[in-house]
């Protein structure tokens, strides 16, 4: 066997072993994320870490004194990916933990599935690339580039063109596949007429790094990129917090939302007050507004001014698969104005509103 063909059967063993990782991380971020188990804890215990393998883990921080028990429910990775019982370790190792079984999440689905699905399959924020790292298959292009320009040294032309397009293959698997900085985007999703009230409401919520997830509201949790599920959970005296992290992943949280009485329609926003806001007529023709002051009528169409220059283009997600012959809403809400629960720090709201005006 010569040198070449021995290099090409490496590259090859390379490329199979980068196609067979990511399949099967890819099942890590397939359909609901959102699992429960039920915990039986003994003190002392300050933390617990339930491991579950290459689905992911939870780490629950907590001050349980010697003497105390107290049963809880955790979220976890989702069992579908690792059918056993978590491994569990307990610091400090005097404390006990026992994991009792899962939480039937029937209910849950049952009301997820209530929602139309125009709701439940809308388009969701892409994630903004941010810094970036080399990642186990960039690394494996990288040498399988190496060692095919060593098997073709014979030919230095060949090789040189060769290891430049294994080198853009590989700048390509650092940038798809490497660390991202996160974003955060909450989007209220509506489907009914211009009451609240009566319309059908979710809350998505994304993030490229630790997402908040409140579990009394949270019905679905899907992921959008290949990675181990994490969970750190506080259970502190000032407080509890939940959060998520899908690595080299987004996660989007579906949330129940009560607009309760708020409305906006074409002669009044009661909702809040919104920075940039387009509407799409039963014809599929867009508009863009300007901004939508609460207490206001819609504003007109937004004229083009030559020193500011041409209006906003509306995001492509955000108007991808919206159903045609209904009357569209989108807004972008300003600081402060309401869009469910409390943002976190540099989270954008948008307003995604079918149906919104009879």
């Amino acid at each position: 066997m010569s040198t070449l063909q021995r290099s090409l059967g490496l590259v090859a063993c390379f490329l199979l072993l980068i196609s067979s990782g990511a399949a099967r991380s890819h099942a890590v971020a397939g359909g609901d994320l959102l699992e429960f188990g039920r915990l039986q804890l003994h003190g002392p215990v300050q933390s617990v870490l339930l491991e579950m393998g290459s689905a992911g883990q939870t780490r629950i921080e907590l001050g349980l004194a010697a003497g105390e028990s107290r049963e809880l429910i955790v979220p976890l990775p989702p069992r579908a990916l690792d059918d056993g019982p978590p491994r569990i370790q307990v610091q400090p190792k005097e404390g006990r933990a026992i994991f009792v079984g899962w939480v039937n999440g029937d209910e849950r689905q049952l009301e997820w599935e209530r929602h139309s699905p125009r709701l439940r399959q809308r388009t969701r924020p892409p994630v903004k690339p941010g810094q970036i790292r080399a990642t186990l298959p960039s690394l494996a292009l990288a040498l399988a580039a190496a060692l095919l320009v060593i098997g073709l040294r014979s030919s230095p032309s060949a090789a040189f063109l060769l290891a430049c397009a294994l080198c853009c293959g590989g700048v390509w698997l650092v940038r798809a596949q490497g660390d991202r900085v996160a974003t955060r985007v909450r989007v209220m999703e509506g489907w009914g007429t211009t009451n609240g009230t009566g319309s059908q409401w979710l809350l998505a919520r994304s993030a490229a790094g630790p997402l908040s997830v409140e579990f009394e509201d949270c019905l679905r949790m899907e992921g959008t990129q290949p990675g181990r599920l994490r969970w750190e959970v506080a259970l502190g005296e000032w407080g509890h917090s939940r959060e998520a992290q899908l690595d080299n992943g987004t996660l989007t949280a579906f949330s129940k939302l009560d607009p309760q009485n708020r409305r906006c329609g074409p002669d009044l926003n009661t909702w809040g007050a919104m920075d940039r806001v387009w509407t799409r007529a039963e014809d599929g023709s867009w508009q863009f507004h300007g901004a939508w002051e609460l207490g206001e009528p819609l504003p007109g169409l937004a004229l083009e001014v030559p020193a500011v220059g041409v209006p906003p283009v509306l995001p492509g997600w955000l108007s991808a698969g919206l159903p045609m012959g209904k009357r569209v809403l989108v807004a972008h809400m300003t600081e402060g104005a309401w869009a469910g629960p409390a943002r976190a720090p540099g989270e954008d709201a948008w307003l995604r509103w079918v149906a919104w005006a009879p």
